[in-house]
């Protein structure tokens, strides 16, 4: 193996227990954990936090791999999530090798603009194809993003600490 793919190699192995982690925690401890009805959608931000420290190629490898999870974990036939969120990912990662500055600030803003979207196209599939309430739909999506902002300081340094380490 070459050089290049021996440190490939290592930061998959560092970063699949934590997105495991993650798609564990989404799909069984907070399938029971509601508030206002709602679970929080812990994968897109720790693929936001990736790729603001990662940068596009990252970003957009671990958005891969979160979608694929994330589809997985909502019981989705189709890879919605996997195409947002691996998209996303290379967008964000994009903006931090040119003009995002990596913090807080900047991960709060692309941690909530990824929650937006997620929410927007969970949001479609109801309201056009069964014919729900707008109003309802746009509620819970709010209610989501909400709830799961609770969870970006804790995702926001373990992102920033694994970036680190790799």
């Amino acid at each position: 193996m070459t050089k290049r793919k021996n440190v490939t190699l290592i930061k998959a192995l560092i970063l699949a227990p934590y997105i495991l982690l993650l798609y564990i925690l989404q799909s069984t401890v907070f399938t029971h954990i509601t508030l206002l009805g709602v679970k929080p959608l812990l994968l897109p931000l720790a693929a936001a936090g990736m790729a603001l420290f990662l940068g596009s190629y990252g970003g957009g490898l671990f958005g891969l791999f979160a979608g694929i999870l994330m589809d997985l974990a909502c019981n989705q036939l189709t890879v919605e999530f996997t195409l947002l969120l691996t998209l996303t990912g290379l967008l964000i990662g994009l903006l931090s090798d040119t003009v995002l500055v990596q913090g807080f600030p900047s991960f709060l803003v692309c941690a909530a603009m990824q929650l937006l979207i997620c929410s927007a196209f969970q949001v479609l599939a109801p309201v056009i194809l069964r014919g729900a309430p707008v109003a309802l739909t746009v509620g819970i999506a709010v209610d989501q993003c909400l709830y799961t902002l609770v969870f970006t300081l804790p995702i926001y340094y373990i992102s920033r600490f694994l970036s680190r380490v790799i």
